[in-house]
This record gives structure tokens, C-alpha cells and sequence, in this order.
């Protein structure tokens, strides 16, 4: 058994490869090589393992997600700011009438904030609050893009029919 260790995975991580798939490395024969290596089935623990290697991969070299990172650290940085700004009585948490002078848009939603039902608000209250809304805000656009894709495939099929018809009836 041989084991490989991808320039870009966690160098502690060792993705097993069999004596099967050792023949894919060795092969002199690229079609050959790739068709054996398409037709390999990999273990689900080596499928995670590759996909959490590729993951991150992508998160510590792709300028996208780095610039996307750096974005993130200065809206926590800015909301930091604005909670310390907010938090006049320096208790580390924000009361309603706290919230409701600095940020009113956080006071419409207090009760759903207030994870700990003291009736204030703390910055881990405050960011975990902001999560479940983005995580909702990306659930809804995943809903949305799975119907965009339905239509068109529902489109896809539609034309297909039509075509077929047509030379069913040009014969």
C-alpha cells in the first residue's frame, strides 16, 4: 500500500492509495492511466479527505477567498467598533436602550438576538445572530438558484420533446 501526499493537502493527512491504483502512477499509457483512474472508486473517508484537502487549498490560495476573508475581518472589525460605541454603561453588552439609540435596526430584532434572554445583548450574541441570518440569506438563494435550474432543465426537456415530435412527424 503506498501513500500520497498532495503538494496542497495538510502534509499530516496521507490520502491511501492501493497497489490498483499504484499501476495509475506507473502507466505509460495516459488513456489508459486516466480511464483507470475514472473508473477507481474512491472510499468516502478518501473522497472527504480529498475534498477537505481541496477546500483548503482553495482557502489559503485563491485571491477570491482571500480577498473575501479580509472583507469578513473588517465587518467584524466594524461591528466591534459600533458595539463598543453602542455600549455606553462599558458592561460589554448592549440593553434595549442601548440598542435602540445606537442601533435601531439590531432593536427590531432584540428578543431574537437576546440568545441568553437577559435582556442584553453580548458581541458573541450579536455575530452568532448575524450568521443565522446570513446562513438564512444563502438557504434562500440556494432555493432559489434549485428552481432557476429546475425550469431550465424542465425547458431543456420541453425542446427535446418538440424536436422529437417534429421528426416523428416529418416521417
Amino acid at each position: 500500500m503506498a501513500f500520497i501526499f498532495p503538494s496542497f493537502a495538510d502534509p499530516n493527512t496521507a490520502l491511501e492509495v492501493n497497489d490498483t491504483a499504484q499501476e495509475l502512477l506507473d502507466a505509460d499509457d495516459p488513456q489508459s492511466g486516466l480511464r483507470k483512474t475514472l473508473e477507481y472508486n474512491f472510499s468516502p473517508v478518501d473522497r472527504a479527505r480529498l475534498r477537505k484537502a481541496l477546500t483548503d487549498y482553495a482557502r489559503n490560495n485563491d485571491p477570491e477567498h482571500i480577498k473575501i476573508k479580509k472583507q469578513r475581518k473588517l465587518m467584524r472589525d466594524n461591528l466591534k467598533q459600533r458595539f463598543i460605541r453602542c455600549n455606553n454603561d462599558l458592561d460589554d453588552s448592549l440593553d434595549r436602550q442601548e440598542v435602540t439609540e445606537c442601533l435601531p435596526q439590531i432593536a427590531r430584532h432584540f428578543n431574537d438576538v437576546d440568545i441568553g434572554e437577559d435582556n442584553v445583548i453580548t458581541f458573541e450574541e450579536l455575530e452568532l445572530a448575524q450568521a443565522k441570518w446570513r446562513e438564512r440569506h444563502r438557504a434562500a438563494e440556494a432555493k432559489l438558484e434549485v428552481q432557476r435550474i429546475k425550469e431550465v432543465e424542465a425547458e431543456i426537456k420541453r425542446k427535446a420533446a418538440q424536436a422529437k415530435e417534429s421528426k416523428q412527424a416529418e416521417r
